[in-house]
């Protein structure tokens, strides 16, 4: 068997990597955009909430746009439009310009996880689904790792409107691999051999049409319901660790911007621990229950270890100890994220047929990404007012919301039809 569907992955987890940079490189920029701007707080809030909104927003049709251009061109040209916005963002001069230029660049940068999830759906076999989707996923984390650090150093070296020039090079950089290495089926590529069609199963017709009766079945159904309260409430849990933690650093503990981002790097990296692991886990679970049991142990069990973790990090952190809160911080990222092979490769699992994936999968990641959006006003007003510490505690509302959705609204005979409807799709000659 041919093993091109990793290389598949590896490209798609270097595009997830670079979305990613070009995201934290405005979290580690803040203080020096706040001098030379005099932008106070909230407004720094309102530009994160008008990158946010419209990269939530873009999710709709991003994912049917995907759907209609197929996996190779429509990472081509998402790729393309944030990285040329990533590099314009130095001259965005005034307010109105920050808020143009990055909702501009948060409309290209929308259809990333759709694209993922087609990726997942139509290069991955279903046992190994929560591996490769997760594997390809983990640039979520690997980039701010890598992307705060190296966008601290920039700023300090050469100034922060290099950190948006340079990450937004970085993208451009990949688009011809991207176009030489990516087919969008297997069976397309003539480097894929027969054994590893057969093995991912993906018998799709190339002229498959989306499935409008099974769309509405989704969200017309109990799992969907609380499936979309599951996406709904880890938007705000994600988007609070994703993009504020090098803040919290150095408004709470009074660190420097280079000692924020790295405290921040220890978390994205911890959070990238979580992401690899999270694939095997949710595989190995599957394979010893039933699909539903392993999903509802994959996700509430690590979430609880999440919110244990942000609760000990409010004592550390009114004792004044910086060090142990970040870690504590990158713990709960870590476990935060062996959630993400169950609960998200769920969409994948019932999404009605490959045709509709990037469709459904948008809906539900926008959904996500609007509560992203005001999570940046609510926790900037938050911080404002009751510093960083009491901002990050609210996502433990959340965190019980997303607990009980998984447990108790999600259920087994609305869940069971979906999966099979979808599956029959899949295996359909």
């Amino acid at each position: 068997m041919t093993k091109r569907r990793y290389l598949i992955v590896l490209m798609m987890f270097l595009s997830i990597f670079v979305n990613y940079m070009d995201r934290v490189n405005f979290s580690v920029s803040i203080p020096a955009i706040r001098h030379d701007f005099g932008f106070n707080l909230d407004q720094i809030g309102q530009i994160a909430f008008a990158w946010g909104i419209i990269y939530a927003v873009f999710n709709f049709p991003g994912g049917w746009i995907v759907d209609r251009l197929g996996l190779r061109w429509g990472l081509f040209a998402t790729l393309g439009w944030w990285s040329v916005f990533t590099v314009l963002t130095p001259f965005a001069g005034t307010l109105t310009g920050w808020f143009v230029i990055r909702g501009l660049m948060g409309a290209g940068e929308a259809p990333i996880w759709p694209i993922n999830a087609k990726c997942a759906n139509t290069w991955a076999a279903p046992s190994e689904r929560s591996r490769l989707y997760t594997w390809a996923g983990s640039g979520q984390y690997v980039g701010p790792a890598v992307g705060t650090l190296v966008a601290g150093w920039i700023l300090v070296e050469f100034g922060w409107q290099w950190t948006f020039i340079l990450f937004g090079i970085a993208g451009l950089v990949i688009l011809p691999f991207w176009l030489l290495i990516v087919r969008d089926r297997p069976a397309l590529d003539p480097r894929v051999n027969q054994a590893e069609v057969a093995w991912i199963a993906n018998r799709a017709h190339p002229q498959e049409k989306a499935d409008w009766e099974g769309i509405k079945a989704v969200f017309f159904s109990r799992t969907g319901f609380g499936m979309l309260l599951i996406y709904i409430t880890f938007g705000y849990i994600l988007f609070t660790f994703l993009y504020w933690v090098p803040s919290y650093m150095y408004y709470t503990f009074h660190m420097s911007i280079l000692k924020s981002a790295a405290w921040a790097s220890l978390g994205a990296l911890l959070g990238f621990v979580g992401f690899v692991l999270s694939g095997p886990f949710n595989d190995a679970l599957v394979a010893k229950f039933d699909r539903l049991t392993a999903r509802r142990i994959g996700t509430a069990v690590p979430m609880v270890g999440t919110a244990s973790c942000i609760v000990v990090s409010l004592f550390t952190a009114q004792a004044g100890m910086g060090g142990l809160t970040a870690v504590l911080i990158g713990v709960a990222q870590l476990t935060m994220n062996l959630t993400v092979g169950a609960w998200a490769v769920n969409i994948i699992d019932i999404s009605p047929n490959q045709a509709s994936t990037g469709f459904v999968y948008g809906i539900f990641n926008g959904v996500l990404n609007i509560m992203g959006a005001f999570n940046s006003l609510i926790l900037t007003g938050l911080a404002t007012r009751f510093g960083f510490p009491v901002a990050f505690g609210s996502a433990l509302f959340f965190m019980l919301i997303f607990l009980v959705s998984i447990l108790f609204i999600v259920d087994r005979p609305s869940y069971g039809r979906l999966v099979a409807h979808a599956e029959l799709s899949r295996s359909a000659a």
